[in-house]
């Protein structure tokens, strides 16, 4: 009886995790991720942060964004309190010098918002991955998002090479998900206990 219980909790619980987040390994393609404002994007298949990654080349004294594709696009109320992240590393070696790599441009039909989520001289030019995180407030333009971009410009010059991998936004998972797979791990011990 414990086996027939377990594939529908472990379905109902995979399903939960998957609608709380929307991610971007690039594993096997750039899916659907470009880039604009002077940035030659190139998707690379191995040597990522755990696989495929897009690499962008700085070819015009404009801030090059990453744009993400229109499935990115909508109602991101589930996501007010998670976090938006990605991983980065810095290819050639420039010096991170210019500050606003890593600034986030979230519009909406509420407005937009600019947040700054990288420290100034990063990513570091020592050829590692790097994790960036931010928490996301309950803004407004959560409701309907329109357009969101990622400032990949690190140097202050036209020569850098920045590689970006692991674009995700998560939520908060919500307590009753929670309790919901507690409450089911522990009626599959129970029933495991009287075997």
């Amino acid at each position: 009886m414990a086996r027939s219980l377990l594939a529908p909790f472990v379905a109902v619980a995979l399903s939960l995790a998957t609608s709380a987040a929307m991610a971007a390994s690039f594993n096997t393609d750039a899916e659907g991720w470009t880039t604009s404002n002077g940035g030659a994007q190139v998707w690379m298949a191995s040597g990522g942060n755990g696989g495929g990654w897009l690499q962008v080349t700085d070819i015009t004294d404009d801030d090059f964004l990453l744009n993400a594709p229109t499935a990115w696009l909508g109602n991101w109320s589930a996501f007010a309190g998670g976090t938006l992240s990605f991983d980065a590393r810095n290819i050639n070696g420039d010096a991170p010098d210019w500050a606003p790599f890593g600034e986030v441009t979230i519009i909406g039909a509420g407005g937009g918002v600019v947040f700054d989520m990288v420290a100034a001289n990063n990513p570091p030019a020592d050829g590692q991955w790097h994790h960036y995180s931010f928490v996301l407030p309950s803004w407004q333009v959560l409701a309907n998002v329109t357009s969101l971009t990622i400032k990949g410009e690190f140097h202050a010059g036209v020569t850098e090479v920045v590689g970006i991998d692991n674009i995700q936004v998560t939520a908060v998972p919500e307590p009753t998900h929670a309790a919901l797979l507690l409450g089911g791990l522990g009626l599959l011990a129970a029933l495991r206990r009287r075997r």
